[in-house]
């Protein structure tokens, strides 16, 4: 994994993640709860909050309409990307209960620390991820 020469140039090879240890996992499921206790927090706050009900009558005109409506829309997205968010949130600690965290869906191997440090709920390591957004398969 040293240094390779490159038409007399020097050039750091890549080196390949390495394997969580155990006070990694343990840091980043501490992240992962934190994370989901705040999501469902966000999803209370948002289910509560949609329990009024806008009538036409309580508006002025049509653009106040619109305006409920536009703003309506966009905490429907915000609320299913959360979800989705949760949704792999809930599939990452669940891959630590079964020792499975911390490695590519895709290719089996370790993901690394630094991704996951990142983005803890992750499924694929950095290069599966990159193929798969290029729409091929990894080797």
């Amino acid at each position: 994994r040293g240094v390779m020469a490159a038409k007399g140039k020097l050039k750091t090879k890549p080196q390949e993640p390495e394997e969580l240890t155990p006070e990694q996992v343990e840091e980043l499921k501490e992240t992962l709860l934190s994370i989901r206790n705040n999501l469902n927090s966000k999803a209370q706050e948002r289910k509560k909050d949609g329990l009024y009900e806008i009538s036409r009558d309580d508006l002025a005109d049509e653009s106040d309409l619109a305006s409920v409506e536009t703003d309506q829309e966009v905490g429907l997205k915000l609320a299913e990307q959360e979800m989705h968010k949760l949704t792999l949130v809930e599939r990452a600690l669940s891959k630590i209960k079964s020792n499975t965290y911390g490695f590519c869906e895709g290719t089996g191997e370790p993901i690394g620390y630094k991704r996951l440090k990142v983005q803890p709920w992750v499924l694929y390591s950095l290069k599966h991820q990159e193929d798969l957004e290029r729409g091929r398969k990894a080797d």
